[in-house]
Protein backbone atom coordinates (compact mmCIF):
# COMPACT_ATOMS: atom_id res chain seq x y z
CA UNK A 1 0.00 0.00 0.00
CA UNK A 2 1.20 3.63 -0.84
CA UNK A 3 1.24 6.43 0.76
CA UNK A 4 -1.92 7.49 -1.15
CA UNK A 5 -4.26 4.84 -0.35
CA UNK A 6 -8.42 5.12 -0.34
CA UNK A 7 -8.21 4.97 2.70
CA UNK A 8 -5.75 7.84 3.52
CA UNK A 9 -6.87 10.17 1.33
CA UNK A 10 -10.65 9.45 2.48
CA UNK A 11 -9.40 10.08 6.03
CA UNK A 12 -7.77 13.67 4.42
CA UNK A 13 -11.11 14.70 3.00
CA UNK A 14 -12.88 14.03 6.25
CA UNK A 15 -9.79 16.06 7.83
CA UNK A 16 -10.72 18.66 5.48
CA UNK A 17 -14.29 18.53 5.46
CA UNK A 18 -14.07 18.75 9.50
CA UNK A 19 -11.82 21.80 9.39
CA UNK A 20 -14.47 23.65 7.04
CA UNK A 21 -17.23 22.54 9.44
CA UNK A 22 -14.93 23.94 11.99
CA UNK A 23 -13.38 27.03 9.95
CA UNK A 24 -17.54 28.14 9.34
CA UNK A 25 -18.35 28.35 12.95
CA UNK A 26 -15.23 29.95 14.58
CA UNK A 27 -14.10 32.69 11.34
CA UNK A 28 -14.66 31.97 7.84
CA UNK A 29 -12.57 34.55 7.17
CA UNK A 30 -9.65 32.34 7.81
CA UNK A 31 -10.08 30.43 4.44
CA UNK A 32 -11.47 33.10 2.59
CA UNK A 33 -8.62 35.49 3.15
CA UNK A 34 -6.05 33.24 3.33
CA UNK A 35 -3.16 34.67 0.53
CA UNK A 36 -3.01 31.11 -1.58
CA UNK A 37 -6.66 31.48 -1.80
CA UNK A 38 -6.35 35.10 -2.66
CA UNK A 39 -4.08 34.41 -5.16
CA UNK A 40 -6.04 31.53 -6.84
CA UNK A 41 -8.96 33.79 -7.30
CA UNK A 42 -6.63 36.64 -8.50
CA UNK A 43 -5.13 34.50 -11.17
CA UNK A 44 -8.61 32.71 -12.30
CA UNK A 45 -10.35 35.88 -12.34
CA UNK A 46 -12.85 35.03 -9.62
CA UNK A 47 -15.03 37.47 -7.50
CA UNK A 48 -13.66 37.10 -4.14
CA UNK A 49 -16.63 36.14 -1.42
CA UNK A 50 -16.92 38.35 1.83
CA UNK A 51 -18.56 37.18 4.52
CA UNK A 52 -19.29 38.71 7.44
CA UNK A 53 -17.76 36.31 10.49
CA UNK A 54 -20.69 35.56 12.57
CA UNK A 55 -23.96 34.59 9.71
CA UNK A 56 -26.72 32.57 10.51
CA UNK A 57 -26.42 30.92 7.20
CA UNK A 58 -22.84 29.71 8.24
CA UNK A 59 -24.18 27.29 11.11
CA UNK A 60 -26.21 25.49 7.81
CA UNK A 61 -23.12 25.20 6.15
CA UNK A 62 -21.05 24.05 9.06
CA UNK A 63 -23.74 21.23 9.74
CA UNK A 64 -24.06 20.23 6.12
CA UNK A 65 -19.93 19.64 5.82
CA UNK A 66 -20.13 18.02 8.96
CA UNK A 67 -22.95 15.89 7.70
CA UNK A 68 -20.60 15.44 4.64
CA UNK A 69 -17.58 14.70 6.21
CA UNK A 70 -19.62 12.14 8.98
CA UNK A 71 -21.33 10.38 5.36
CA UNK A 72 -17.54 9.21 4.54
CA UNK A 73 -15.78 8.71 8.06
CA UNK A 74 -18.72 6.01 9.30
CA UNK A 75 -18.12 3.75 5.80
CA UNK A 76 -14.37 4.25 6.25
CA UNK A 77 -14.30 2.55 9.66
CA UNK A 78 -16.49 -0.08 8.17
CA UNK A 79 -13.70 -0.64 5.36
CA UNK A 80 -16.74 -0.59 3.14
CA UNK A 81 -14.76 -0.21 -0.22
CA UNK A 82 -18.07 -1.07 -2.44
CA UNK A 83 -19.61 2.24 -0.99
CA UNK A 84 -17.04 4.12 -2.21
CA UNK A 85 -16.47 2.31 -5.71
CA UNK A 86 -20.41 3.65 -6.45
CA UNK A 87 -20.24 6.98 -4.99
CA UNK A 88 -16.74 8.54 -6.03
CA UNK A 89 -17.06 8.52 -9.81
CA UNK A 90 -20.56 10.17 -9.52
CA UNK A 91 -19.62 12.70 -6.59
CA UNK A 92 -15.92 13.32 -8.70
CA UNK A 93 -18.85 13.77 -11.73
CA UNK A 94 -20.67 16.21 -9.79
CA UNK A 95 -17.80 18.51 -8.30
CA UNK A 96 -16.56 18.74 -11.98
CA UNK A 97 -19.66 19.93 -13.45
CA UNK A 98 -20.25 22.34 -10.33
CA UNK A 99 -16.20 23.66 -11.16
CA UNK A 100 -16.96 24.11 -14.54
CA UNK A 101 -20.09 26.13 -14.14
CA UNK A 102 -18.81 28.34 -11.22
CA UNK A 103 -16.02 29.40 -13.49
CA UNK A 104 -18.36 29.90 -17.02
CA UNK A 105 -21.58 30.94 -15.46
CA UNK A 106 -20.41 34.60 -15.14
CA UNK A 107 -23.89 35.90 -15.01
CA UNK A 108 -24.60 33.69 -11.73
CA UNK A 109 -22.68 35.46 -8.78
CA UNK A 110 -24.59 32.57 -6.63
CA UNK A 111 -21.79 30.14 -8.24
CA UNK A 112 -19.54 32.48 -10.23
CA UNK A 113 -16.81 33.07 -6.82
CA UNK A 114 -13.70 31.89 -6.12
CA UNK A 115 -15.84 29.98 -2.23
CA UNK A 116 -17.74 27.68 -4.74
CA UNK A 117 -14.68 27.03 -7.36
CA UNK A 118 -11.82 26.20 -4.36
CA UNK A 119 -14.53 24.40 -2.70
CA UNK A 120 -15.09 22.21 -6.45
CA UNK A 121 -11.46 22.31 -7.11
CA UNK A 122 -10.58 20.52 -3.84
CA UNK A 123 -13.10 18.38 -3.73
CA UNK A 124 -12.38 17.20 -7.57
CA UNK A 125 -8.72 16.47 -6.68
CA UNK A 126 -9.65 14.69 -3.78
CA UNK A 127 -11.94 12.25 -5.24
CA UNK A 128 -9.92 12.09 -8.38
CA UNK A 129 -7.12 10.58 -5.80
CA UNK A 130 -9.51 8.50 -3.91
CA UNK A 131 -10.93 7.05 -7.62
CA UNK A 132 -7.35 6.31 -8.80
CA UNK A 133 -6.84 4.51 -5.71
CA UNK A 134 -9.52 2.52 -5.49
CA UNK A 135 -8.82 1.48 -9.14
CA UNK A 136 -4.95 0.05 -8.24
CA UNK A 137 -6.13 -1.79 -4.94
CA UNK A 138 -8.91 -3.27 -7.26
CA UNK A 139 -6.53 -4.34 -10.14
CA UNK A 140 -3.85 -5.62 -7.11
CA UNK A 141 -6.68 -7.36 -5.73
CA UNK A 142 -7.50 -8.59 -9.69
CA UNK A 143 -4.25 -9.77 -10.10
CA UNK A 144 -3.27 -11.58 -6.79
CA UNK A 145 -6.81 -13.42 -7.20
CA UNK A 146 -5.87 -14.26 -11.04
CA UNK A 147 -2.59 -15.44 -9.68
CA UNK A 148 -4.03 -17.84 -7.12
CA UNK A 149 -6.11 -19.12 -9.45
CA UNK A 150 -3.24 -19.90 -12.03
CA UNK A 151 -1.63 -21.65 -9.71
CA UNK A 152 -4.21 -23.71 -8.50
CA UNK A 153 -4.33 -24.87 -12.36
CA UNK A 154 -0.40 -25.50 -12.52
CA UNK A 155 -0.62 -28.03 -9.87
CA UNK A 156 -2.85 -30.47 -11.15
CA UNK A 157 -1.49 -30.20 -14.48
CA UNK A 158 2.06 -30.76 -12.93
CA UNK A 159 0.21 -33.82 -11.38
CA UNK A 160 -0.74 -35.25 -14.50
CA UNK A 161 2.08 -34.42 -16.30
CA UNK A 162 4.16 -36.38 -13.21
CA UNK A 163 1.65 -39.38 -13.49
CA UNK A 164 2.15 -39.71 -17.62
CA UNK A 165 5.70 -39.93 -17.26
CA UNK A 166 5.38 -42.57 -14.07
CA UNK A 167 3.15 -44.72 -16.54
CA UNK A 168 5.92 -44.83 -19.22
CA UNK A 169 8.41 -45.57 -16.89
CA UNK A 170 6.38 -48.31 -15.34
CA UNK A 171 5.99 -49.73 -19.31
CA UNK A 172 9.64 -49.12 -19.92
CA UNK A 173 10.62 -51.16 -17.14
CA UNK A 174 8.01 -53.88 -17.67
CA UNK A 175 9.39 -54.27 -21.31
CA UNK A 176 12.64 -54.66 -20.10
CA UNK A 177 11.43 -57.22 -17.87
Amino acid sequence: MGVLSSVNVTFFRVAFLSFLAFACLRDVNMVLNNPSVLLFTHSMRLPALILPSHSAQLGLVSMLFGLLATHDFIPLLERNKMFFESIVPIRLMFFFILTALSYYMEENLYIHNNAVFIYGFCEVWMNFLIFSALRDERNEEFKRSNRILAEDQMLPEEDDEQSGSELEEMGDTSAEE
